[in-house]
């Protein structure tokens, strides 16, 4: 993760899970040395004087990129003091748990139940893991006949697939199956990689095309990262998926925005 805002969320994101509040300086964050290069790289990517100024710029940043997600960044920083306070713990935990388990192969699995359970939170309809009944349903039949309760139409599975490239399916609570719009969320426990996403969307995409009663343009394919995503990471192209990081995932500030015309 070369964004140095975002390695210091994460830090403090980690100081927070065993404490609701505390007071953090250069000093607190100097005890532990692999801690200490991240405020001199917040400072550097910054372009800030002092420290203190650089974690003033972060948190000013960090407020702004999660009320861009509809959320409220889960900690409050108060500059006169230094003192920052946990605002939502459970998703700060949240945080340091994908730290922890980011790129490693073996973590996909976990990355996805994660993913999971925060999703649930923010969103309404059915979500559905598809990995876990490929677990319970190891034969294609069986899997594509579980498939066909989502309102797939033809078999997903053909040949040697593992599970269609699918991750996750939200189903949006529109519509009655099969005309119910679905959102495919493929799970990637790393940090954003353009490459990966593309290898992950094809095969979702053709998945998705077995469903047979929705057209193209009612699917929504995304690709959700162990990272942050903001906009001088991404192409200025047009892309083929919603690409998703972490803070997508936070405590939404309101259940619903709306404007009345």
């Amino acid at each position: 993760m070369p964004n140095a805002t975002f390695e210091f969320f994460e830090t403090i994101a980690e100081e927070l899970t065993s404490e609701d509040s505390r007071v953090i300086t250069r000093a607190d964050l100097q005890l532990n040395s692999e801690q200490a290069p991240v405020l001199d790289a917040l400072k550097d990517e910054l372009d800030a004087a002092t420290t203190d100024e650089a974690i003033q710029r972060a948190v000013q940043i960090l407020s702004e990129h999660f009320r861009e997600k509809g959320a409220v960044m889960p900690f409050a920083y108060d500059r006169e003091t230094g003192r920052f306070t946990a605002t939502d713990r459970p998703f700060l935990q949240f945080v340091k748990h994908m730290r922890s388990i980011r790129s490693i192969g073996t973590r996909s699995r976990d990355f996805e139940i994660g993913v999971l359970q925060r999703l649930a939170l923010r969103v309404t309809g059915s979500i559905h893991r598809i990995g876990h009944p490929r677990d319970v349903r190891k034969r294609k039949d069986a899997f594509n006949e579980y498939l066909r309760t989502l309102g797939f139409q033809r078999a997903v599975l053909l040949g040697k697939e593992k599970d269609g490239g699918f991750d996750i399916l939200w189903l949006l609570p529109l519509g009655t199956i099969p005309h119910r719009p679905i959102v495919s969320v493929q799970c990637k426990n790393g940090e954003f990689d353009m490459a990966q996403a593309d290898l992950s969307v094809g095969p979702g995409h053709r998945s998705l095309s077995q469903h047979g009663r929705l057209d193209a343009g009612v699917h929504v394919p995304c690709v959700l990262f162990n990272d942050y995503l903001y906009p001088e990471l991404l192409t200025p192209k047009a892309l083929n998926f919603v690409p998703l990081g972490l803070s997508d995932l936070s405590a939404m500030s309101q259940s619903i925005s709306w404007v009345a015309i």
